[in-house]
């Protein structure tokens, strides 16, 4: 019975850090000089915007966030040069006591490694991309570097330690100041554990100007800010929006009183007036990609929700008589 409880907290947790694994993933898939601003944020590095990323994955996660992707490796391109990088997200390794996630960091990067393997006469060089995991969440039990150590008998014992990221450390303001913008929808956890106190001592609607607070003069008005002053491109925007929404439903959207004190409308009414026109001109771009593998224009307004008097005229701009 016990270890039935202890299976299914499990799950419940697997399950919890999945989206947020997702989130992570689909924000490193953004534009370059995002990503790019990040990695130096996180790293301390100084890499120019215009380098290259290489993603060291197979799979992609959309806009839905419907699949999955492995791991979070990506490699920097500075001229002749390659930098590796390994990023992990976790909810907290310190209240649960359960720091297993080092065991996947180190499985992901020594499978990397192996793929980018150096032989020598007498000797295999393996090198680990630099890791670094995010804690979402954290308390006083969370540790600055999770370690691995790796007994290979007679006394020989190495360590692969990782370092760890204090997420909700950083305040709005020092996320922006070091350009780590693209990690904003993710700061919708900074209330998570306050207002879930709120709900069990029925007080929750207490917290609702907070959070609206939170949301829209804080991460959307700094969103905005960074696409307005070019640190970000507009689809970064429309996308990092995108997932505002997500983790607010996923966090908060079944909480009655937030939606009675216009939590969501009043986001709502923000998204629609700084993103309708990336919406409307990222739906037109998937329109005429369906359009162009020739699915019927009823069937591409079902998929896009444009009316099909536009999709209409859109199939004829793109067949002239």
């Amino acid at each position: 019975m016990q270890e039935n409880a202890k299976a299914q907290k499990k799950a419940k947790e697997n399950s919890i850090n999945q989206i947020y694994d997702k989130i992570l993933k689909r924000i490193l898939t953004l534009s370059a000089g995002a990503v790019i601003n990040l990695i130096n944020g996180l790293f301390g590095t100084n890499f120019p915007l215009n380098s290259k990323i290489v993603y060291n994955w197979t799979e992609s996660v959309d806009d839905k966030l419907g699949k999955t992707i492995s791991d979070t490796i990506l490699t920097i391109h500075v001229g002749e040069e390659k930098h590796r990088f390994h990023l992990e997200a976790e909810i907290d390794c310190g209240s649960t006591n359960d720091i297993s996630i080092v065991l996947r960091v180190f499985e992901y990067g020594y499978r990397d490694a192996l793929k980018h393997r150096e032989v020598g006469k007498d000797k295999i060089t393996l090198k680990f991309p630099k890791p670094k995991i995010i804690l979402l969440e954290h308390n006083s039990n969370s540790p600055d570097e999770v370690t691995l150590e790796l007994d290979f008998g007679a006394g020989k014992t190495i360590e692969f330690g990782v370092p760890t990221v204090k997420f909700l450390d950083y305040s709005i303001e020092e996320l922006n100041a070091q350009r780590m913008v693209i990690l904003l929808p993710l700061y919708l956890l900074k209330l998570r554990q306050q207002i879930e106190k709120a709900v069990k001592e029925g007080v929750v609607r207490q917290n609702a100007q907070a959070l609206k607070d939170l949301i829209n003069d804080g991460i959307l008005k700094v969103i905005d800010e960074n696409e307005k002053a070019g640190h970000i491109e507009s689809y970064d925007a429309y996308v990092l929006a995108g997932l505002v929404k997500k983790l607010y439903d996923h966090l908060y959207g079944n909480i009655q009183e937030f939606e009675e004190e216009g939590v969501r409308s009043a986001m709502d009414d923000i998204l629609l007036v700084e993103y309708e026109e990336e919406i409307w001109n990222e739906k037109l771009k998937i329109a005429t990609n369906f359009l162009r593998k020739g699915v019927s224009p009823e069937d591409v307004a079902d998929a896009t929700n444009i009316p099909i008097s536009r999709i209409e005229k859109l199939q004829h701009e793109l067949v002239p008589a």
